[in-house]
């Protein structure tokens, strides 16, 4: 079973924080719907159901509230997502396909609501990228393009701070985004993207798989598993 990355922190978000006054950025911490539930669902992303189920009930109570709360919706799709791979796991494609299609739509939802929210946009991505390994070619081009956008919108809204958000979040955009492009058979724009992280993280972890993604043929299968933040 996959296990999203826990860049579901929005690096922007913690660094924005950092820069206001202490009652503003109090408040802004509170605001922060991910604060609420993420550790139940990292939790359960690691096999713990009681976990999971109090993380969705939490985003579903939200939702009640106000239907239209995108980040709420974006975990719920989330762990949807999760559980359809559970089904699939266990050979009930029925439930399975239901699942996944309730956790499409809702992220898919989540992200139209929300189009620049770092906080809904990086959960989608780290929930599709994972999962998309075990789909059929054309459906998993399909999802892996809706994550590119989403990456690259992240990067986009980052760019000028790359040296401000931290080796974690710079190195799993990086290689996400490494990832997300080799998958697609974009070579050119995979080698881009390992060449900055060889360039603005020497001496790391990310470092030393970029060389080794460098260095691999085309066609060898690669995957980007997120480094560090499952073992702390």
């Amino acid at each position: 079973m996959f296990a999203p990355c826990k860049i579901f922190l929005s690096p922007i978000q913690a660094d924005d924080s950092a820069k206001e006054a202490a009652g503003t950025a109090s408040k802004k911490r509170e605001d922060r719907f991910d604060l609420t539930v993420r550790e139940d669902y990292f939790a359960g992303f690691q096999g713990d159901k009681v976990a999971l189920d109090r993380g969705m009930k939490a985003s579903e109570a939200a939702l009640a509230t106000n239907p239209k709360h995108a980040e709420a919706m974006v975990w719920l799709g989330g762990g949807e997502v999760f559980l359809s791979g559970e089904y699939f796991s266990k050979g009930n494609f029925i439930e399975g396909g239901k699942m996944w299609q309730k956790g499409i739509e809702h992220m898919d939802k989540a992200a139209e609501l929300e189009p620049s929210n770092i906080g809904v946009l990086i959960p989608r991505a780290a929930v599709l990228m994972p999962a998309s390994r075990n789909l059929p070619g054309p459906i998993r081009d399909k999802v892996l393009e809706g994550v590119l956008k989403n990456f690259v919108t992240v990067y986009a809204m980052q760019k000028d701070e790359l040296d401000k958000i931290g080796e974690h979040p710079l190195g799993e955009l990086r290689m996400g985004l490494a990832d997300i492009y080799r998958s697609l058979g974009k070579l050119d724009e995979s080698k881009v993207q390992l060449e900055a992280v060889s360039k603005e993280l020497p001496n790391t972890e990310y470092a030393t798989e970029a060389k080794k993604w460098l260095d691999a043929k085309p066609s060898a299968r690669l995957a980007h598993n997120c480094i560090g933040c499952h073992s702390k």
